[in-house]
């Protein structure tokens, strides 16, 4: 079997969808199978194209199908997919879902935005890690907050430190934002959060076993999004055995549990936020809920979901 995993994204660029296509790729691979990543459909023949995102991978599928007719599509959906295109009418988009043969999601949340005409196609796949090298982590005296990811409004990637800023006294504190600026006026609104209060630092996109080391050097991890599908920098807060702060939203309950002590609502963060630096919360029983969860998310599970919906094709 020849499996093309298509990112929407060039393969050069730090994204999450990358990093998603590249794993599995390379989890087909370890399996046996002939697979590979493109950037779309790099126009070389294959049995099934496995194509990220519904409204920006189109474009490959389309062409695909029309090279291919019999050749098999799976369409995997990201959080920009179920939270912003598709329920804002994505002709392209719904035209993708009911073309390909299989739909996979990565959390059982994620199936209620979709089309009920399109539901008996979707399969969930829970996502796992690509391996990572930690090497030596730095120790920190202060109380460092990361926020990872790159800085999108739909992100709220200056939620931490504006919720920090208000309180002089949390002297301890340390926010460290890391991500590439990609939405708005996110550059300009980090370079001014550097200069307006100290305990702020931006470190720009980072190589990806960079930032998994400055996660791994702070005190607590914050995802403040309005929207997600299932956060890489959740998954690996969760396997270091750092505690994270999430937003209660569907893609990170499906990563952290229904019953995760961990959220806050949207207009909370600085409440919550005061309770943890003055000790009032156990981030020890964080660590401990979500660790419980993290044998849902292993390679080998992965693995075998990606091996069964495959063999179920057919060709």
């Amino acid at each position: 079997m020849r499996v093309c995993v298509a990112s929407p994204y060039p393969l050069e660029m730090l994204k999450g969808n990358v990093v998603t296509a590249r794993r599995i790729a390379s989890l087909l691979v370890e399996a046996g199978l002939e697979a590979r990543v493109s950037y779309l459909w790099d126009g070389e023949e294959a049995d099934v194209l496995i194509a990220l995102h519904a409204v920006k991978g189109a474009e490959g599928v389309f062409r695909f199908k029309e090279a291919f007719p019999r050749g098999k599509v799976v369409s995997l959906l990201t959080g920009t997919d179920l939270y912003e295109m598709l329920p804002g009418g994505s002709r392209i988009g719904h035209q993708v879902l009911g073309l390909v043969d299989r739909i996979v999601v990565m959390t059982e949340s994620a199936i209620e935005v979709l089309p009920a005409e399109v539901r008996e196609k979707v399969v969930v796949i829970r996502k796992s890690l690509e391996p990572f090298e930690l090497g030596e982590v730095r120790t920190e005296e202060k109380m460092v907050i990361s926020v990872l990811g790159h800085l999108r409004p739909v992100k709220r990637p200056f939620a931490t430190i504006e919720a920090v800023s208000k309180h002089p006294e949390w002297e301890e504190v340390r926010v460290w934002q890391i991500g590439e600026a990609l939405g708005g006026d996110s550059e300009r609104l980090a370079r001014e959060w550097e200069k307006r209060d100290s305990r702020y630092r931006w470190w720009g996109g980072l190589p990806r076993n960079e930032g998994v080391r400055l996660c791994a050097a702070g005190w607590l991890t914050v995802n403040s999004s309005l929207a997600e599908g299932a956060s890489n920098a959740i998954l690996e807060a969760m396997t270091l055995g750092v505690p994270v702060l999430a937003s209660k939203i569907p893609g990170n309950i499906g990563l952290l549990g229904e019953g995760y002590s961990g959220y806050f609502e949207e207009a909370d963060l600085e409440v919550v936020l005061g309770e943890i630096v003055t000790g009032n919360v156990d981030l020890k029983e964080w660590v401990a809920e979500a660790k419980e969860r993290l044998g849902l998310f292993s390679r080998e599970a992965e693995t075998n979901s990606w091996l069964e919906l495959l063999s179920h094709l057919n060709y």
